[in-house]
């Protein structure tokens, strides 16, 4: 990550000027879900926030801390609402049907009933193909997201659990996408519940060589 970027993510904020930040970031993930990351500057940003491009350039110096900013901003709602479900995931790992029912449930809920926020999870994580600034943060949540139910994918029975969360994360984000792309009708019920069992039972047919 670049020097600019470092230090514009460590700046001490008054109250105020964490709730002025916070607006700016929000402003940016809306410019993000409408026209795609491309489409973020300094100076669209201040035009989305109704602010000065000064503004904008003081809280974050470059568009890369901006949208490194952003990344953070949708992770930590992804940490923070998927931590919530881990007691319920971990409780239903002795069954991987009821098991691959809470994935289903939080997706549901968190991500296709809020399209903003799935869009905006893919989004900056294509950008992160084109700024190399973005994958640092997005390497370091993806740690964090994977932690967060690393015993619920042992105790489900997973011996590779790091790369069984990657692989249905992977594939459940491949569906949403779809999903996004091309609605279509009882998608939870006929295509997203039933794909998301056979990935968790698929999981626990494959064991790594010895």
């Amino acid at each position: 990550m670049s020097k600019e970027v470092k230090n514009a993510a460590h700046v001490a904020l008054t109250h105020r000027g964490a709730q002025r930040r916070d607006d700016l970031v929000k402003a940016a993930l809306r410019i993000i879900v409408r026209e795609g990351p491309g489409a973020v500057s300094l100076r669209t940003v201040a035009k989305e926030a109704a602010a000065s491009h000064g503004l904008v350039a003081y809280y974050f110096g470059t568009r890369s801390a901006l949208m490194v900013a952003a990344v953070e901003t949708v992770c930590s709602y992804i940490a923070t609402t998927f931590g919530a479900i881990i007691p319920d995931l971990e409780a239903a790992a002795p069954d991987p049907s009821k098991f691959a029912a809470v994935l289903v449930r939080y997706n549901i809920d968190h991500v296709v009933n809020h399209p903003d926020i799935g869009l905006a999870l893919y989004e900056v994580n294509l950008a992160g193909i084109r700024d190399p600034d973005l994958r640092p943060v997005l390497l370091k949540w993806g740690k964090v997201h994977a932690a967060l139910c690393r015993k619920a994918f042992i105790a489900l029975g997973s011996n590779e659990p790091e790369k069984d969360y990657a692989f249905v994360l992977n594939s459940i984000g491949g569906l949403i996408l779809g999903q996004s792309a091309l609605p279509r009708r009882k998608f939870e019920t006929e295509i997203f519940a039933p794909a998301v069992e056979r990935l968790v039972h698929s999981i626990l047919r494959v064991r790594a060589p010895k």
